[in-house]
């Protein structure tokens, strides 16, 4: 079929994908193999709602559901809050891990239709369905499924908005422009990510239109000019909730906290994937593909987006995680090429290189590494079930030993009152323990260990070698993080 290099902008709903070389769509696009690939990814999906319940909460999961009852003040997410906090009341009321899990795990499934829905008009149907299945089996998207938190909340409005707005720029209108933006945006009731998305999205629909079309062009500098209020609206209000944040961890180091920002997106983007968005990047950038120029943008202008915001405060890999579908798109890019998948050799080979890692990892995250979370149900479990009235029990962090131990309420768990934590800056409170003839229990992570200075933790592990006893020890390694816990005991 011909190129539409200077073809007129697409009419309204002109949304189907069709062999349009110029443009950047397949050169030999499948529909049913594309909706064959999504049902495939729909069934290993599925994994989101295998062991929910199993592994034990963290300490952010235990601090949504006190937070949900008596969070700070000025949270502007206080959606998910309270959409967790209605998941476990419709579940009978008790904050267990399948309540406070629930709707987080919906999302997490919800995203894989609704990523090969968005990017079905833009990279095709084989590319959107390849998409669908990594989002489906990455274990990062396992991880938050998994998690009473709001990024899988925040990656579903991510993922409405990106589709509107795609559909809006082929089309040429800049009201579905506008609509997709602002839909992206209100994921801030969710998690402040969700506008760096909406950012993301605007900026490349300007810098980088997915068509030649005039229209194409006009619709997303319309877009632009009519946000212009909004987000002169919008963004004190977002920038008092990051300065909050900030305030709270802000970077000593900025280049070792841009350092860590990498490093924890690289670790759970995964290298294996990675490195496959790096080879197709490099293949793909000088293609003149303008859709895939748009898909690329869209994650670039994010990333540099939080590069900056990490020079002045901690960025962790979770404020990445609504642009990780657009990394699978990245991936799923070479399944859209004819030339590249014209043997079946070729085609097994591009799905090796791409899905089996992902395949790989998601089969460890729900085996051997045992959803990648600590065991501290069953560690404060032992501990209840030993220890005598009187004893001091104590860990970092105090919060998820308190609420296992069922002594208080629940929801109080930023004000312990019956485990005492303790962390680097107050490790010596044990030794007063332990000099008026205290009988103590220690709930020590070891990877929280990590963050002592060394000389301190060399000392502080001496004394506790010396004074008290290893009772028990629940291991977790995952990719050379040791996630143990482990039970010491002073009698």
């Amino acid at each position: 079929m011909s190129s539409e290099a200077h073809a007129p902008a697409a009419p309204p709903g002109a949304g189907r994908p069709a062999a349009l070389k110029g443009d950047g769509l397949a050169e030999s696009e499948s529909p049913r193999f594309g909706l064959g690939l999504l049902g495939v990814g729909m069934v290993l999906g599925l994994l989101r709602f295998f062991r929910l319940g199993e592994w034990s909460l963290w300490f952010d999961e235990v601090l949504t559901w006190g937070d949900s009852h008596f969070g700070p003040d000025g949270l502007l997410n206080r959606a998910g809050y309270w959409l967790i906090r209605q998941s476990v009341e419709w579940s009978g009321g008790e904050p267990t891990e399948l309540s406070l899990r629930l709707l987080p795990a919906l999302a997490g499934y919800l995203a894989i239709p609704l990523g090969f829905w968005a990017f079905r008009p833009l990279a095709g149907s084989t590319r959107a369905g390849v998409a669908a299945v990594l989002i489906a089996v990455s274990a990062w998207e396992l991880q938050w499924s998994q998690t009473a938190r709001f990024y899988t909340f925040v990656q579903l409005t991510s993922l409405i908005g990106a589709g509107v707005t795609i559909r809006g720029l082929l089309s040429g209108r800049s009201t579905g422009v506008v609509s997709g933006v602002l839909l992206a945006a209100s994921g801030v009731v969710f998690h402040l990510q969700a506008g760096l998305v909406a950012a993301a999205l605007l900026g490349a629909a300007l810098l980088a239109p997915p068509s030649r079309g005039a229209g194409v062009r006009r619709a997303g500098q319309r877009a632009a000019l009519a946000l212009l209020l909004p987000a002169l609206v919008g963004v004190p209000l977002l920038y008092g909730s990051w300065s909050t944040y900030q305030g709270a961890k802000a970077a000593a180091d900025p280049i070792g906290s841009i350092a860590h920002f990498l490093l924890s997106v690289g670790w759970y983007v995964t290298p294996a994937l990675g490195a496959v968005v790096v080879a197709v990047v490099l293949l793909s950038a000088r293609s003149g593909d303008l859709r895939f120029r748009f898909a690329l943008v869209v994650p670039v202008l994010g990333t540099c987006a939080l590069l900056g915001l990490a020079m002045v405060a901690t960025v962790s890999a979770q404020y990445f995680f609504s642009f990780f579908p657009f990394v699978a798109l990245l991936a799923a890019w070479p399944f859209g090429s004819a030339e590249l998948t014209r043997t079946p050799l070729a085609r097994v080979a591009l799905a090796v290189a791409v899905v089996v890692p992902q395949v790989a990892g998601a089969g460890l995250y729900m085996t051997s590494e045992r959803g990648q979370r600590p065991r501290w149900r069953e560690a404060a479990e032992y501990v209840a079930a030993r220890r005598e009235p009187g004893d001091a029990v104590a860990s970092d962090p105090a919060a998820v030993v308190e609420f296992y131990l069922g002594d208080r309420d629940p929801r109080r768990v930023r004000e312990p009152g019956v485990v005492v934590h303790f962390d680097q800056f107050n490790p010596w409170f044990v030794r007063r323990e332990v000099k008026e003839g205290k009988s103590v229990w220690l709930v020590l992570r070891n990877d929280n260990l990590m963050t002592y200075d060394p000389a301190l933790r060399a000392r502080f592990l001496e004394y506790i070698a010396e004074n008290f006893q290893l009772e028990r020890r629940f291991p977790v390694l995952v990719a050379g993080r040791d996630l143990s816990i482990d039970v010491w005991h002073h009698r």
